[in-house]
């Protein structure tokens, strides 16, 4: 992306930013997916499926990317499976260029104990820029009222 396109696309948030202030989480998805069209998804750790359902009711045949880092419960799996059984909604699988045993290999194991900024970084930041390259926007869960340092958002 270029320069000229991060600050039209910056824009454009923070514009929405104001104009939706007050608005249902359903009618900022709908905004996102009028404004965006097939260059917009949504992220998801499948923790629930709340953002996955109120996209799919937005724009039905959204893509909902996951990021499986390796780590997951079965039923965080699971939940992917089912969320993709039985919505309107297109799941994207990211995963690391490594398996967490090739990584153990390569690192030792338990590298998010010894080293978590490392282990992040490759399990979760470069699987996710490399996964959302073709997006030019994109929604997660995240909630204001989680920590203070998401107060802004």
């Amino acid at each position: 992306m270029t320069t000229d396109q991060d600050e039209r696309l910056k824009a454009v948030a923070e514009q929405a930013g104001r104009d939706l202030e007050d608005a249902s989480p359903l009618d900022v998805l709908r905004w996102a997916a009028d404004t965006f069209g097939k260059k917009f998804c949504v992220t998801s750790s499948m923790e629930d499926a709340v953002v996955a359902h109120l996209a799919s009711r937005a724009f039905p045949g959204v893509d909902v990317v996951f990021l499986d880092t390796g780590y997951h419960f079965e039923e965080t799996i699971g939940t992917r499976d089912a969320v993709e059984a039985v919505m309107d909604v297109n799941v994207i699988t990211l995963t690391p260029r490594q398996t967490v045993a090739e990584q153990d290999a390569e690192y030792g194991p338990k590298l998010h104990d010894r080293d978590p900024d490392l282990c992040c970084a490759l399990r979760k930041v470069k699987p996710l820029e490399e996964g959302l390259t073709g997006y030019d926007a994109w929604a997660t869960g995240l909630r204001r009222d989680e920590s203070p340092t998401r107060a802004d958002t």
